[in-house]
Formats: C-alpha cells, structure tokens, sequence
C-alpha cells in the first residue's frame, strides 16, 4: 500500500542492533501480544483476529502515547511473514500504510530494522504537520528508541546501536 506524498506523510527506518540470535528477536516482534510489557509508549495492544494457520490475516489495534502526550491509535493486519528474516504490516486508523520488519544475524548479533511508511490521518496532525512535522519526526524516534531499548532488556541482551532517518 503506498502511501500519498504530503506534509502529513512519513518514510521513517529505525535500525537496531541487539547482541542475539535472530531468532530469538524475531519471536519476540512476531509476539505482539508481550510488546506493552516491554515497549514504553504502547498503552495497549489486541488482537482483533488470529489470521490463518500462517497467520497472515493476523490484526491487533494498538493505542500508542507519543513523548509529549499524544494518543494515536491503528490497527495492523499481517500481510507478509517469513520467519525468521521478514514480517509486513498493513495499519489504519490514526496513521494508514505499511510497516516492514527486516531481520539479519551476523556472528550473533541481530540487526533489525523497521520500514514504517505511513500517512497521519487525524486532522490536527495533518493541520499541522507541515510545522509540527520535526516534532512528530522527534516523536517517532523517542518511541523507537524506547522499544529497542525495551526489547534488549526484554530479551537480556546489548543494545549496541539504534538510529532512525525520517
């Protein structure tokens, strides 16, 4: 699902690197269920429905607070899953697009990075994104950072590196 070029637009990649097998991060994305446990800024995830056997198909919604309070909510569908290297994503609601989990090991430590290409589809954050935009950019990259730092003390591992690029 591409999403339409605007001020309320955002191509953001979040890297991670993690000191642990691919595998073991990988079933700790893939199980969204636990992400409130570990990821600050997520208030609450369900899931709405299981998928299939594959579990493409799969939804939850999610409700996200950002650094300076805000609330955005979506739901995620599974569309794309191959474990241990890939999941894709499809979100609507507050935000609409596509996010993408790319996962590679390289002598034990696993490099995660996250495409999120999403639109902003709340009115005040398409009024002002074309100002709030480094807000919203800052925003983002506070959650993710949140959520790598979350996820290695989930799994009890390094965190050697995150960076984001919007």
């Amino acid at each position: 699902m591409p999403v339409e070029t605007s001020a309320s637009s955002f191509e953001f990649c979040s890297t991670w690197k993690l000191a642990a097998a691919r595998e073991a991060v990988f079933e700790a994305i893939d199980d969204f269920r636990t992400w409130a446990e570990w990821w600050p800024g997520l208030e609450e995830i369900v899931e709405t429905h299981p998928g299939g056997p594959d579990r493409i198909g799969q939804k939850a919604s999610s409700r996200w607070r950002g650094p300076i309070g805000y609330i955005f909510r979506f739901s995620i569908e599974a569309v794309e899953r191959r474990e241990p290297e890939y999941l894709k994503g499809l979100a609507t609601g507050d935000l609409s697009g596509s996010g993408a989990w790319t996962l590679s090991e390289y002598q034990g430590w696993t490099d995660v990075t996250l495409d999120w290409n999403v639109r902003a589809e709340r009115r005040w954050m398409e009024f002002l994104a074309p100002v709030a935009r480094p807000i919203f950019v800052h925003g983002h990259d506070h959650v993710m950072k949140a959520g790598a730092e979350g996820l290695a003390g989930h799994l009890g591992v390094e965190l050697r590196d995150f960076h984001s690029v919007s």
